[in-house]
């Protein structure tokens, strides 16, 4: 059996914005598909940033452009890293959510607190927590 990686529960169909977006956009996402991070990408899928349902709820913000309240330092991981270090990460940096990325930084996934949860709900109703479950 094979430790529990980031990859085998990521979400995978991500909703993305590009920096330009206004910001309105990310905030009508996020109330609409039920998001409390959605992963900034350039043109060719990079991760570049992240905006959070906290960046869009100021008022001051509401007209501006994506790029001027997104977090640009984002720690994200690779499907490969352990789950246990990205809910270490987590925890540790009172974060709730790590984009999943590939080596050239494409993003490919995210992982959150939500994900973790399910987890833990698996393994507390007897579920095979080894057993792949990637969300899409």
């Amino acid at each position: 059996m094979h430790p529990l990686t980031v990859g085998d529960m990521m979400t995978t169909q991500v909703r993305t914005v590009c920096e330009d977006d206004p910001l309105n956009t990310a905030d009508w996402d996020m109330v609409i598909g039920g998001f409390r991070h959605i992963p900034v990408v350039d043109r060719e899928h990079h991760l570049v940033g992240i905006v959070s349902d906290r960046d869009v709820r100021d008022p001051v913000h509401a007209n501006q452009s994506i790029a001027a309240t997104m977090s640009r330092e984002v720690h994200a991981v690779l499907p490969s890293t352990p789950a246990i270090d990205a809910i270490e990460y987590l925890l540790m940096a009172k974060q709730n959510a790590l984009p999943v990325i590939d080596e050239q930084r494409k993003l490919i996934g995210i992982v959150t607190t939500t994900d973790f949860l399910e987890l833990a709900r698996r393994a507390l109703v007897g579920l095979d927590v080894h057993k792949p479950h990637v969300r899409s």
